[in-house]
């Protein structure tokens, strides 16, 4: 008898044994997903390394895909490393299902290289994408954020007629002088009364 139940047990342990051998990877999709989700969560807490390190290990999982690339170029924006930055949404660009914070990102990025006009071209890209986007994880960042770029952008090219009509999208009743110096120094006094990033 004893030697009976020796045997099942052991049949059981083999058994159990040889079960987990064969368990399969886990699902691509799950685990680009869960790495996506690890580096924003890390991101909205300004765990920035750690949220480098986890799009990376979504790209190693899938390198087709927009968002682990877009993830790159907002922590290396938010760690001021905006060559780097401006690469990886460039390459995003590339990719699959490219989105209105990649765009609005990139376009953040170039204005701070000061590349004015290619940082209104993304401002639009990321408005004719979503023209109510909002940045899910900097909650205070939205569309009338891309508004203001893109009147800063203009002021400091000398386009001051259309910085104020972007202005004036957000404060329709803001209606200086643009013939006196006084008028574009209120301008330039409400675009950065107006911004927030």
């Amino acid at each position: 008898m004893k030697n009976i139940l020796t045997l099942m047990v052991s049949s059981l342990i083999l058994t159990f044994v040889f079960a987990n051998c064969n368990v399969e990877p886990e699902d691509p999709v799950l685990l680009y997903e869960s790495e996506m989700n690890g580096g924003w969560i890390a991101f909205t807490q300004n765990r920035f390394d750690e949220a480098y390190f986890r799009f990376h290990q979504a790209i190693d999982v899938d390198s087709t895909k927009a968002e682990a690339f877009s993830g790159l170029g907002w922590v290396l924006f938010k760690q001021d490393s905006l060559s780097k930055a401006i690469e990886m949404f460039m390459a995003a660009e590339l990719m699959i299902t490219p989105d209105a914070s990649l765009f609005a990102g990139h376009a953040f990025a170039l204005n701070a290289i000061k590349n004015f006009p290619s940082s209104n071209q993304m401002a639009d890209f990321a408005l004719e994408t979503d023209s109510l986007w909002y940045f899910p994880f900097i909650t205070s960042l939205d569309f009338n954020d891309l508004i203001v770029l893109k009147a800063e952008n203009f002021f400091m090219l000398g386009s001051f007629a259309q910085s104020l009509r972007e202005v004036n999208k957000i404060n329709p009743d803001f209606k200086p002088s643009l013939t006196t110096p006084t008028g574009i120094a209120a301008l330039a006094n409400e675009i950065e009364k107006l911004k927030r990033y």
